[in-house]
């Protein structure tokens, strides 16, 4: 006898988390428009003056986080400090620990003057406004990142053949989040799509192995399919965070988004032992920061930005720039980057490529083909096929775009056509397709469809017909043309061949 289990228990969260999010403003701004950014706050402990268990959870962030994520949004600055107040000299006294939980509602990131800045320049300071306008600070990531204990396996570090997948197998064998060994996938630390940063910062240097691309073991690790899809959005990232022991730091999930399973179940986590490269890790975690500038550049308020690339006069002698061209910033700063780029949409239309001396060519075979097949012998349909060619030509120019082409994909039939839900040969010829101007010699495979593109359309065939269907096609479409009755299964194929889509009601 088969023994059923019960369905599977959700995870048991305790109690859901409290949707806490911290500003951090720009003290060179009116407070009306400085917010940078906002950060989901799920550093949650219990509150030290009850002992309960079931005490309420206190929201926070770790400090250290918070002044890495401003330090990377103005431009590598690691000589800032985090106050709660705004006045500069108030602050320099009222500086937040950076080992403490952050735990009120608004923070100001200060800086001291920019070296070579004019001493008596009251500017704010420049913020980067994107991802690819940020450049990967060499040599300058910060201790705690650089010190962080080591985390993967030294018999890896050597291991990175061509094929990526199979390295990781060899060197992760799992998830590095949750362990599983199935439904596992690569991910990227800095993404596919971001290519071209990645040699504009010549980040192959950090490669295990000899080839510059992002297809290196210290640039990936395996991740189970759905936690791949939530690292990409991204609702997470990967950074250090001080251990309970004293031990030193530890690789932590850190979440950016509410979630109350993933909280639970990663949330300050240390992942498994892998030997992805602190300094990709470190770009991802700047990757992850920018998509939340979106409302300080879009706030119709100029802003004074930085730049790696040369900014083509964007920006004015003081480095500020207007607040239409930030809004356009903040577009690009919230699109999706993690499209892989073989999915991308092809830029060019192959088709517009096509010389006059090749579409010729095409029209010629095609004529060519035509009047091979053309039956020597005419048949009754034949007959009544000409007669109402005859009659069209007589009609005028008026009459030479019939109902069909009129009212595109819904043909109609003649006043005089009979309401049988048969089509006879009559009915047939009455909604047969056609262009303006076009040739009843034989039927147009592609109604209201560009000449160039219908000949490209029709080389394609030929050239991909392997099997011979579109040409047994073909020829069944013309025997209609010339009379033969539809059953009531073939309306469907017949609108098919004509290049109609056909769709259910």
């Amino acid at each position: 006898m088969v023994y059923v289990r019960a369905p599977t228990l959700p995870p048991i969260v305790l109690q859901p988390p409290r949707r806490w999010q911290i500003l951090f403003r720009h003290p060179g701004y009116d407070d009306s428009n400085n917010v940078l950014f906002k950060l989901h706050a799920p550093d949650t402990d219990m509150d030290s003056s009850n002992d309960d268990n079931n005490a309420t959870r206190r929201p926070g962030l770790y400090a250290q986080l918070a002044l890495d994520a401003c330090a990377v949004i103005a431009g590598n600055r690691t000589d800032g400090w985090l106050s709660p107040l705004r006045d500069a000299d108030a602050a320099r006294n009222a500086r937040v620990d950076a080992v403490s939980t952050l735990r009120e509602r608004d923070y100001y990131f200060h800086l001291d003057r920019e070296p070579g800045s004019a001493s008596g320049s009251d500017d704010p300071y420049a913020i980067v406004p994107t991802f690819r306008e940020w450049r990967f600070p060499h040599d300058r990531i910060p201790a705690h990142w650089q010190q962080m204990a080591p985390n993967g396996a030294s018999l890896d570090s050597i291991y990175s053949p061509s094929n990526l997948t199979a390295a990781l197998q060899v060197r992760d064998g799992s998830c590095r989040m949750s362990g599983c060994r199935e439904e596992l996938q690569v991910a990227h630390v800095v993404p596919q799509a971001e290519l071209d940063w990645w040699k504009g910062n010549d980040m192959s240097r950090y490669n295990l192995g000899p080839a510059d691309t992002l297809d290196d073991t210290a640039n990936a690790l395996l991740l189970r399919a759905d936690l791949h899809i939530a690292f990409d959005k991204p609702r997470f990232t990967f950074v250090p965070k001080p251990a309970c022991d004293g031990s030193g730091m530890r690789l932590v999930v850190h979440l950016l988004e509410p979630s109350a399973e993933l909280e639970h179940l990663y949330h300050n986590r240390e992942l498994h032992a892998s030997a992805v490269g602190i300094e990709m890790l470190y770009a991802r975690f700047a990757w992850s920061l920018f998509p939340l500038l979106g409302a300080f550049l879009s706030c119709r308020t100029n802003r004074r930005l930085a730049f790696r690339t040369p900014n083509g006069g964007l920006a004015d002698s003081r480095g500020f720039v207007a607040a239409a061209l930030c809004e356009q910033f903040s577009a690009a700063a919230t699109r999706k980057r993690s499209q892989s780029p073989k999915k991308r949409k092809p830029e060019i239309d192959t088709v517009a490529d096509a010389t006059d001396t090749d579409i010729a060519e095409v029209d010629k075979r095609a004529q060519l083909e035509d009047d091979r097949k053309k039956p020597t012998s005419a048949s009754s349909g034949q007959k009544r096929r000409s007669s109402a060619e005859h009659a069209d030509a007589e009609a005028g120019s008026s009459d030479d775009i019939l109902p069909w082409a009129r009212k595109r994909g819904r043909p109609q039939a003649d006043s005089s056509s009979s309401s049988s839900s048969s089509l006879s040969p009559k009915s047939t010829n009455s909604i047969r397709p056609s262009l303006s101007g076009a040739s009843y010699s034989s039927p147009p495979m592609f109604p209201n469809c560009p000449p160039l593109a219908r000949a490209w359309l029709e080389a394609e065939r030929q050239r991909s017909d392997i099997p011979g269907t579109c040409k047994e096609e073909s020829d069944w479409a013309r025997q209609v043309w010339a009379g033969k009755t539809l059953a009531g299964d073939e309306v469907v194929r017949w609108f098919e061949a004509c290049g109609f889509e056909v769709r259910e009601v």
